[in-house]
């Protein structure tokens, strides 16, 4: 992977005209993590999204290798909220398949395959996602990240609905992710171990009715 750089400067994120957050900064490197932390409401998820490109940034400065367009920046990044964007009347290959097809992406069966097998998946082929429990749906969205060759992660709480052993699945993907050069922006809650590997913390400040008299 190429050596790439996420600039965030003084970035603000509002809901309903009002800011959530004090202004944010940081510099997101190649083999780097940041984790986001704040209390419910704070906004991490509204950071999140307008990050990825699905919401506004309201005031500050995103660029990507000192450019703002982004185009690039899109082309680089891969995204997984709340919103896990698994198709419920497709089975879990289908999924896959439909994910690189608008990621231009190509991929074998046998890729496919090795990649829902990697998340705990294995056997489940040809099961639609709307019969995955939670759990597994978190799964086979996070299989996404095996076939689609991005540098920078977005995850959106990635953790939640993963047993211990998902965890760890995912834990050691990220660290691996990092050591091939990629870079990851994450929220998590009582994760202590990824915690420990982030390069950078961004603990969220809620702007209170105090800080606006």
């Amino acid at each position: 992977m190429t050596h790439a750089v996420l600039h965030i400067s003084n970035v603000t994120c509002a809901r309903g005209g009002e800011d959530l957050f004090e202004p944010v900064s940081c510099q997101l490197a190649s083999g780097e993590l940041a984790v986001i932390a704040g209390p419910n409401g704070s906004g991490k998820t509204t950071l999140m999204a307008s990050l990825a490109g699905l919401k506004v940034i309201e005031a500050g400065d995103m660029r990507f290798n000192d450019s703002s367009e982004q185009t690039a920046w899109l082309q680089h990044s891969h995204y997984i909220g709340h919103q896990l964007g698994n198709k419920g009347n497709l089975s879990c290959a289908e999924n896959l398949s439909f994910a690189l097809k608008i990621n231009q992406v190509s991929a074998t069966e046998a890729q496919l395959e090795a990649a829902l097998e990697a998340v705990g998946l294995a056997g489940y082929e040809y099961h639609l996602a709307s019969e995955l429990s939670a759990g597994q749906k978190k799964r086979l969205a996070l299989s996404r990240l095996l076939l689609i060759d991005k540098p920078f992660w977005l995850l959106d709480e990635p953790f939640v609905n993963l047993d211990h052993a998902g965890c760890d699945w995912l834990y050691q993907t990220i660290a691996d992710h990092l050591k091939l050069g990629g870079a990851v922006m994450l929220t998590a809650h009582d994760q202590q171990k990824i915690h420990q590997l982030a390069n950078h913390h961004i603990d969220l400040k809620p702007i209170t009715d105090e800080d606006l008299l």
